[in-house]
């Protein structure tokens, strides 16, 4: 064997044994801890005190990332730029970091050897910002899936799982909170939008007044959505911070922003610029924002356009009376000399104080009250309340007063003349502003009694008929002309005409099940019950009625049921024949539920 070949034995020898001292043959054991304590607890870093952390990296793809607590305890990204930090994620690193347990630790002379004179992750935690820092040191890779690691203050090393290198390698977007703004909504004060015209809105405890351009009272639910809504809303992209902000400006319409939006709490201002749409070649679009407290520059949903694109329509309160609908216990519709009063018995229990005193239907009541306290103007009239003639409000068409329990005054409501516009003018009796809202609740309160009445047509239970006669008279074929009678007998039906035989009960409590839940559509006839209702009976054809049920009760009541011609709707004129001018409509399809034949209630055989 020559020399040279000596020599590269010797070379290869020297490396497998300096390997196997570096990788295998760990350097001599200081202490072993069979119990493993984890960083946290070996060096008192619980992860709730951690106030601060700055992460360094050897790669320089990598930026120094530190990370601050601030008033609220909320993480905040100092460097390289300011920005919310995502806390959850924070702490998910923090813990990942904190938990990981000193597998072994060693004393040794030089660090040069396990990568600690440069580390590849050097982490600073403080648990008192004005104080020193525990420092970290992580190095090279060792086996077993570990990392050599070395406090800084100390001269023993120590090894973690090598996961610690995946866990700490972050981005700042990596870890930054990606809500467009980061604020409570319910701590906001005051919020502005310049767009450009200015429009302002201050908080008063619970609700929201407009203070700009008018000094009116603006809709707190609406701003309560904008608020809830703007702090769900996620960033896109984010695009640039820092000295990159300046040269995206003229780029993403952010130098001339379409709307400029600012709001505040009592601690703090927060700022938002919204730029021009990002060209895309997809369906979805995004415009550009910039957070002017923070300076950053992102892309998010266009939806924040319509968020944050309001007028003052949109902002200013809508409603025109604003009462407590469940403390009403009177309501009087006004029409000139005439007027309807209802008055609340119970809780769902409503009459009607006419000269017979009748149940109001508590569905259309409930449609009333809850409507007058959530109509809303379509807009607003600016001409002063000089000009009521013009709208029909110096004499109302009609007034609508509701008594709230505890009140000195009741609500009005004051309605005015239609409008070209499928509305009509309204005002509140005690504000000076004239409004105009859709005509549909107007037109049903105009309506009066019609609407309002108990439109329950039968009021017995199942148990109270005796007897059942039902007549028909043209329609179809095979109805034109069918009458029978039935007859209870204890408990069960019997046919007694056209035939003697025992009925179904299951189809002649059908008869009447139907009868009980029957309702009228509307009343015909004047709405504020100034005369009979007077309807030919050509029109009417209750001369020849298409369907005559006749019910006699136990305690001597007879009950006549007439349906008669359809009327221009569709519906078909009914009444009791007891009360021949209480006309009211029935809907169509209840019509056939009305109808029945012979053989249907004839006993099937067992």
């Amino acid at each position: 064997m020559n020399f040279r070949t000596t020599l590269i034995i010797i070379i290869i020898l020297v490396g497998i044994v300096g390997t196997y001292f570096l990788f295998f043959n760990e350097p001599t054991e200081d202490t072993f801890k069979s119990d493993k304590p984890r960083i946290a607890e070996a060096y008192d870093l619980p992860r709730e005190d951690i106030q601060k952390v700055r992460i360094s990296y050897a790669n320089a793809a990598y930026q120094t990332l530190t990370i601050e607590k601030d008033d609220y305890k909320a993480w905040q990204l100092t460097t390289p730029f300011k920005a919310h930090a995502d806390s959850i994620k924070v702490n998910e690193m923090l813990d990942d970091f904190l938990n990981k347990q000193v597998r072994q630790t060693f004393e040794v002379s030089e660090y040069e050897q396990y990568g600690l004179e440069s580390p590849t992750i050097t982490v600073e935690l403080w648990k008192d910002i004005e104080s020193s820092s525990k420092t970290f040191l992580i190095g090279k890779k060792g086996i077993n899936f570990s990392v050599y690691t070395k406090e800084k203050s100390e001269t023993q090393i120590f090894l973690i799982e090598s996961s610690a290198l995946d866990d700490l390698s972050k981005s700042p977007t990596d870890i930054r909170d990606k809500s467009v703004i980061k604020f409570s909504p319910d701590t906001i004060t005051e919020i502005q939008f310049q767009k450009p015209e200015k429009l302002s809105c201050q908080k008063e405890g619970n609700i929201w007044k407009m203070t700009h351009p008018l000094s009116v009272n603006a809709d707190t639910e609406e701003i309560e959505n904008i608020l809830s809504e703007l702090h769900t809303l996620q960033v896109s992209t984010f695009e640039a911070d820092g000295e990159n902000v300046t040269s995206l400006l003229e780029k993403s319409g952010l130098d001339k922003p379409r709307i400029q939006f600012t709001f505040k709490d009592q601690n703090k201002k927060f700022g938002l610029n919204i730029g021009a749409a990002v060209t895309s070649t997809t369906d979805k679009q995004n415009v550009y924002v910039q957070s002017v407290h923070q300076g950053g520059i992102y892309t998010v949903t266009d939806d924040i356009f319509r968020i944050l694109n309001k007028s003052v329509f949109d902002l200013r309160d809508k409603r025109i009376l604003d009462f407590q609908r469940s403390d009403t216990t009177k309501f009087e519709i006004q029409r000139g000399m005439q007027k309807i009063v209802g008055i609340k018995l119970d809780k769902n229990t409503w009459q009607l104080q006419n000269t017979q005193k009748t149940l109001a239907d508590s569905q259309a009541v409930s449609d009333l009250i809850f409507g007058v306290d959530s109509l809303e103007a379509v807009a607003f009239v600016t001409d002063s309340t000089n000009n009521l003639a013009l709208y029909g409000l110096d004499h109302p068409k009609m007034r609508v007063l509701f008594t709230i329990r505890g009140e000195d005054k009741p609500a009005v409501l004051l309605i005015g003349n239609n409008t070209k516009e499928n509305s009509v003018y309204v005002k509140a009796n005690n504000s000076e502003q004239i409004m105009r809202v859709k005509r549909d609740l107007i037109d049903k309160i105009a309506k009066g009694e019609t609407w309002l009445r108990d439109k329950q047509i039968f009021k017995f239970s199942i148990d109270d008929p005796i007897r059942v006669t039902v007549k028909y008279n043209g329609g179809s074929q095979e109805y034109n002309g069918v009458q029978f009678t039935c007859q209870r007998l204890g408990t069960n039906w019997r046919l007694t005409s056209p035939v003697q035989e025992n009925a179904s009960n299951a189809e002649v409590n059908a008869i009447l099940y139907g009868l009980i839940d029957l309702r009228a559509e509307e009343f015909v006839g004047e709405p504020f019950g100034g005369g009979k209702n007077e309807l030919p009976n050509a029109t009417t054809g209750f001369n020849s009625p298409q369907i005559q049920i006749t019910v006699e009760l136990r305690v001597q009541k007879v009950f006549t049921l007439q349906v008669g011609k359809v009327d221009p709707s569709g519906r078909y004129y009914a009444r009791l024949q007891n009360k021949p001018d209480q006309i009211f409509l029935l809907d169509a399809e209840i019509i056939p539920k009305l109808k029945t034949k012979v053989e249907w209630l004839r006993a099937k055989e067992e």
